[in-house]
Order: structure tokens, then sequence, then C-alpha cells
């Protein structure tokens, strides 16, 4: 997961409002126990000492104008709102909370996966491309290939014949065409995944024109819907989420290989002191809701670390205590550290994680 969206959060340390909020409307009394909800969380941030100007704020953006979503999480500081995201299910946890820091790991394991993805239906006489960006939005667009007989088949054996030929070449021009679509689409949005549903001759068509590398990419859906329906975003959305789980898994692998040739560190200590260097690659961590770490930090992102002896030694003259995870994503998202969560590991790391370092370039080749 990249964490650049998390940037314009941190600037300071000190009065952060986290909230995450059931907005579930599957009932007629929805709205008002939304706002019972909201209601009560201003209390206890208020009671905390958060400021009128930040809650009006955040209040703002829990009460934004757009689709309903199940749960949202929502930041401010200093009269500001710095950021909201719906969820894609209610949050596990309800929380209001005051901090140095933004408590935005419950929006990180529970957030819906950002990954640049075509959804494709193939059909005899072209397709469908709808193309979903990192940043989610989408744009689509329909290919008609030239390629299609006008002429109809005469009950003369060699005329079928013919007929039947110029069919399956015109199919094949057809897929062809989708394909350089497919192409194009997929290197403008650096698509992970291209995903293909439609007609089961046209998806093995379109797959056998793709190029090596994107027919490696591709996952078919066995089912003949269009791509921009709702349908077939549920079946993507399941395609992405398995993904995400094999590329972490896989992410996992590699750590447990590279830390063997001290390329990777495990335990909160360790990670924290490679995040001070600047030196991880991938943070990897154990989805842990109920954590209750903390650690020491300072005013920079990097500063952070289980003693104050250790920040005394970066000129932190007054550290402050702070959970280890609302820590642990300013280093990774300031110092452009990649996280993944890691489902079931085996075996789990020291603390739930553990960091892969990058390689330095002269160690490269």
């Amino acid at each position: 997961m990249d964490l650049d969206f998390l940037r314009p959060l941190y600037d300071g340390l000190g009065g952060y409002v986290s909230v995450y909020l059931d907005t579930a409307r599957d009932h007629e009394n929805a709205l008002r126990e939304i706002g019972v909800r909201w209601g009560d969380a201003r209390d206890r941030l208020a009671s905390a000492g958060a400021d009128e100007p930040t809650l009006e704020a955040v209040a703002e953006l829990i009460n934004r104008p757009g689709p309903a979503a199940p749960g949202r999480a929502a930041f401010g500081r200093g009269g500001a709102g710095l950021l909201t995201e719906a969820l894609p299910a209610v949050p596990r946890r309800e929380i209001a909370r005051l901090d140095a820091l933004p408590h935005v790991m419950p929006l990180l394991a529970q957030r819906a996966p950002h990954v640049p993805h075509l959804r494709v239906t193939a059909r005899h006489d072209g397709g469908d491309v709808v193309a979903v960006s990192a940043a989610g939005t989408t744009d689509e667009e329909e290919v008609i290939g030239t390629g299609w007989p006008v002429h109809k088949a005469s009950a003369g054996g060699s005329s079928q014949l013919r007929y039947q030929r110029s069919t399956e070449e015109a199919w094949e021009i057809n897929a062809k065409e989708l394909a350089e679509r497919v192409t194009a689409d997929a290197g403008r949005i650096g698509a992970e995944l291209i995903l293909v549903a439609g007609d089961p001759e046209a998806r093995t068509l379109l797959r056998r024109q793709l190029g090596a590398d994107l027919a490696a990419r591709t996952v078919l859906i066995e089912h003949e819907i269009p791509a921009a329906s709702a349908a077939a975003g549920r079946a993507a959305s399941q395609a992405v989420a398995k993904y995400v789980a094999d590329r972490s898994r896989e992410r996992f692998a590699h750590w447990q290989n590279q830390q063997a040739h001290g390329h990777g560190v495990a335990g909160l200590a360790a990670t924290m002191a490679a995040l001070r260097d600047g030196a991880v690659a991938d943070l990897l961590l154990v989805d842990h809701p109920e954590s209750t770490f903390t650690t020491f930090i300072g005013p920079a992102p990097e500063d952070l670390a289980q003693t104050t002896a250790e920040l005394a030694e970066r000129g932190v003259a007054n550290p402050i205590t702070e959970r280890a995870d609302a820590a642990l994503a300013r280093a990774a998202a300031m110092t452009g550290a990649q996280l993944y969560f890691v489902p079931d590991p085996d075996p789990a790391p020291e603390d739930g994680v553990c960091a892969l370092l990058r390689v330095p370039e002269s160690a490269v080749g």
C-alpha cells in the first residue's frame, strides 16, 4: 500500500482529532442514529480538549454530501478538516480520539485496496473497457471492431464454410483491436490487473492477443456481465482483494528470505530503528486492532523509539508518548515505505511487525 495520500496529514504534533463512525443507512432511523453517534463522539472529544473549530471542520467532513457508506473515517487539526474516507464496512470499533498524531491504522487496515486495474467485457464485435486508476477514478470506452461479416450464409456448403471462416477471422480482428485498447489503457494507468468478463470464446481470443506481460496479469471472470455494471465491480473487488492478499504473502516470504541475509528486521524496536535511518522499503504488519503498544516520538517523522535515550541521540529533548502504530504509519508515509498487512503469517514476527530493508545501490548487481 502506497501511503503518499497520508502525507498532508503530518504537519506538526498535537491536537489531531480522529473519528471512526458507523454511517450505515440501512434502516429508516439511520440518519438520526448517525447524528446521535456523532454527537456522543463530539462530546467525548470536547471533554478531551478538542477545539471547537476543529470539531466543526470534522463534522463537515462527516456530513459531506455523497454516496452513502457503511462507515467513515475523518481527521482534523487546527480548525481544518484534513482527510475523510468512506469505509467498505462499518468500523470494527467506533473511535473518537484526540492525540499527538492521527490514528490512521484502523483506516489502513480496513481501507478498500486501491489497485489500478481494467475491467473488460469481451464480445465478438469488440468490447467495453473500464479503467480504474490508483486514485479510484474511472473512465469507460466501448470498442467496436471493424472486422464484422455483413453477408449472410447461404445454404451451399462451400459458401457456408467461407462464411464461417470469415466470421472467425472477424472475431480475431476484433479481439486484436480490443487488445490494442486494453494495452493502451493499461499503460496509461499502470494497471496491475486486467479483469476480463464476457463471451467465453471472446475472452480467450482477447487473452491470446495480449502480450505476455498483460496476459500474466489477466484474470478471467466467468460471467457475461457489462464492464461498467455493479456485478463487474463486485467481481473486481474480490479479485483485487485476493491480489493484495497474495502480494502481501509474497512480500512476507521475501522478507523471511532476506532476513537471513541481513536485509530484514523483526520486532518493534528493530523496525523503528530502521525507520529512523530511512532504511525501510516495506513495512509488514499483522493486523492487531487490539494492540496497545506505545512508543516515544519527536517532531520529525523519523523520531520514534522505545527509549528516550535513543531520541536524545537525535536531539529530541522532550519526547512524548504515542501509539506505536500511529508513529509507524507517520514514519512509513514520510520516508516512502510501502505498507503490507500480512494475513496469517507463519510464524508471526516478533511484536507483529517486521520490515524489508532497502538494498544499498552499491550492493545491487
